[in-house]
């Protein structure tokens, strides 16, 4: 059955039929079964929740993303277990934290004894494809497995702009196949990442009259931080916005075209963030170097017209959570029961029970070379956190120092807590034994090894200077 008019009919025939049925069970009627549905998912490279209108920011031009959040569901607290883009997705794509699938360094990459969603869904009979315009997501690093068409022609570096890019070759695939089997389409759009263009259709930086400008390189900002006013940091925050509205606009074309096939009423649409940016809410200009909510409260929407009736889900979930609900769709868990998240099926259904307390972790083990200069050294960062209801608590493994932050009194995150508060103590003790556990795993602390010519390829690119 291809066509959401027709789930429907059957999901309430089925919850009619089976009304002596426990309230759960009916709920979870209401739903198709993953193998009737295409999913379409969209990975935003360096946005966090706060920076789309849907979560309540003035300051961005989001109406393609706030109007999937105003149709489906809108989780307000979702959270990515790393600062940076490759452990964050491939914890989306396998359900495991960073240390548990072991790309936490630069150059690293996903082993091929770890599923990805994209691999449990092409043994299901998913056609399946990927369009990325990161370089460090490539096939080298593990992140085409499973993905029986991977286009990685978008990938221009932090200097080019490539959302129309990605959104014209998601669109070609679309035009171009002619299987019957569903299909699980991955676009991820790159363009919010550093550097900051102008983009004057989305114009958010009128009026300014300083010296920065468009385009500059990150480390000319960066280098600058001690003597930017507060005009310039709004400048920066602005250009970074127009990055964001055009971001949004390409995705809007993409989904303008999926109606046009028409193949809105039965394609899931799952949105993400795999980490935000920073632009001087702790001194510094990108990301990487903390667990700071700017850096992991990232957005998570899924939209399924018809289907899924429209509400926002306040407790907490993860990037880890988003392939085990796929699976759940279709009966299914991770082979081996291997995933770290858990199913959102009854969040999706507007059932949040043993959310709202439920404790999420964090962590980066972001780690340069002999080759880096001096001035990368900056982004070096060893740390966890522990995420429960209100609070977060941080530990630097470098210096061994704790931090608490309140974030329902303090949600900037800018007063430590943790010398007075009386949860302190028990938080350090579970996110020790997380570490504990963490370290058996065999953490990776080792450096990987760095192919030459793949480093000359990314310095060209402005990934490493």
């Amino acid at each position: 059955m291809r066509h959401g008019f027709g789930f429907l009919c059957v999901a309430t025939l089925i919850a009619t039929l089976c009304a002596c049925a426990a309230p759960a069970d009916r709920l979870h009627e209401r739903l198709p079964r993953l193998d009737d549905l295409n999913i379409l998912m969209v990975v935003l490279d360096t946005v966090g929740a706060d920076d789309l209108g849907c979560y309540g920011s003035a300051v961005g031009q989001t109406p393609t993303l706030d109007r999937l959040a105003a149709e489906g569901v809108l989780f307000r607290r979702a959270y990515a277990p790393a600062p940076w883009t490759q452990p964050s997705i491939a914890s989306l794509f396998t359900s495991k934290m960073p240390s548990s699938h072991g790309l936490v360094h630069l150059f690293g990459s996903i082993g091929d004894e770890h599923d990805t969603i994209a691999e449990l869904l092409a043994r299901r009979g998913f056609d399946t494809a990927a369009v990325v315009s990161h370089s460090l997501l490539r096939e080298q690093h593990g992140f085409a497995q499973g993905f029986a068409t991977f286009d990685d022609s978008s990938v221009g570096g932090h200097f080019a702009v490539s959302g129309h890019r990605v959104t014209d070759r998601a669109i070609e695939w679309l035009d171009r196949r002619e299987s019957v089997a569903p299909f699980f389409l991955l676009a991820h759009y790159f363009d919010p990442h550093f550097v900051y263009h102008d983009h004057p259709d989305y114009d958010l930086t009128a009026g300014y009259s300083g010296a920065l400008r468009g385009g500059m390189d990150i480390w000319e900002l960066r280098n600058a931080r001690a003597s930017l006013s507060e005009q310039d940091i709004d400048y920066v925050r602005g250009l970074y916005h127009e990055e964001v509205a055009y971001t949004d606009a390409q995705l809007g074309r993409l989904l303008e075209h999926l109606r046009g096939l028409p193949l809105e009423r039965d394609t899931l649409v799952v949105v993400v963030g795999d980490h935000g940016e920073e632009i001087m809410e702790h001194g510094w200009i990108g990301h990487t170097r903390s667990l700071y909510d700017e850096l992991i409260h990232v957005p998570m929407l899924f939209s399924l017209p018809g289907i899924l009736e429209p509400h926002s889900v306040d407790g907490a979930v993860s990037l880890l959570d988003v392939a085990p609900t796929l699976l759940a769709l279709a009966g299914e868990t991770f082979p081996g029961d291997a995933a770290e998240g858990v199913s959102l099926i009854d969040p999706l259904l507007g059932i949040e029970d043993g959310l709202a307390e439920r404790t999420l972790f964090g962590e980066v083990s972001f780690a340069l070379g002999d080759w880096s200069l001096e001035r990368d050294r900056l982004k070096v960062s060893f740390k966890t956190a522990l995420v429960k209801g209100p609070l977060k608590l941080v530990h630097d493994l470098e210096t061994d120092r704790w931090s608490l932050y309140d974030r329902d009194a303090d949600p900037a995150e800018q007063r430590d807590v943790y010398p007075t508060h009386p949860e302190g103590t028990a938080l350090r003790s579970r996110l020790s034994r997380w570490e504990e556990a963490r370290a058996q795993q065999g953490g990776a602390e080792s450096l990987p090894e760095i192919d030459p010519e793949e480093l000359e390829r990314l310095r060209s690119l402005g990934y490493v200077q």
